[in-house]
């Protein structure tokens, strides 16, 4: 929430008689920072449930007032265009488990932004996002990225991949891989528009 929102909170529960916190005497800033901290400790599950963006006090206050919640975020070190990706189509009806030779080691889920076409192709701009718990982690410590970009790799229609991964729940996500090391994997699912969904 912006500084101006958060002033303009402040302003409407004190005409109310109230104050942000039901009372007490913090500024009206201080819930959104409350509301990252609260939402870098929740755990993160492989379920199709989005990763929270703000606590149940900051959603309150927003529906009251009359402002509209946060837009989601893309987890830290990935890039924006995935932000909100667990709101997408999910393209696997349970969790995919971990297999042996697993590049993508862990429990999956797979995300698309956009339907696939009667071609069996997805449409130019469409996204996929797989994440990934790994063995006996409680966080989202992997997240692969294909994003389908025209021109830019015709080859292999269009496709750029991504993969990026964390130690802990805390830390930002780094690239570990891309381009031929990702679509040589990917030949498998060729018949599919290179996507896995199994």
């Amino acid at each position: 929430m912006s500084v101006r929102r958060h002033l303009l909170l402040a302003a409407v529960l004190a005409l109310l008689g109230t104050s942000a916190c039901g009372g007490g005497s913090e500024p009206a800033a201080e819930p959104a920072t409350s509301t990252v901290a609260t939402t870098e400790t929740q755990p993160e599950t492989t379920t199709a449930e989005p990763e929270p963006t703000t606590t149940e006090a900051a959603t309150t206050e927003e529906t009251t007032t009359g402002a509209e919640p946060p837009a989601p975020k893309a987890p830290p070190g990935v890039p924006g265009f995935v932000a909100g990706y667990r709101s997408w189509t999910k393209l696997n009806d349970a969790p995919i488990p971990p297999r042996d030779a697993d590049p993508h080691n862990g429990t999956k889920d797979v995300y698309v932004s956009r339907e696939q076409l009667a071609n069996g192709r997805y449409p130019r701009g469409t996204v996929v996002v797989k994440e990934a718990s790994r063995p006996g982690a409680d966080f989202i410590g992997l997240i692969a990225v294909m994003r389908k970009v025209p021109g830019a790799d015709p080859a292999h229609n269009n496709w750029v991949f991504v993969e990026f991964t964390r130690d802990a729940r805390n830390e930002r996500f780094q690239e570990i891989a891309s381009g031929a090391v990702c679509w040589s994997c990917h030949m498998g699912a060729l018949d599919n528009d290179y996507v896995f969904t199994e």
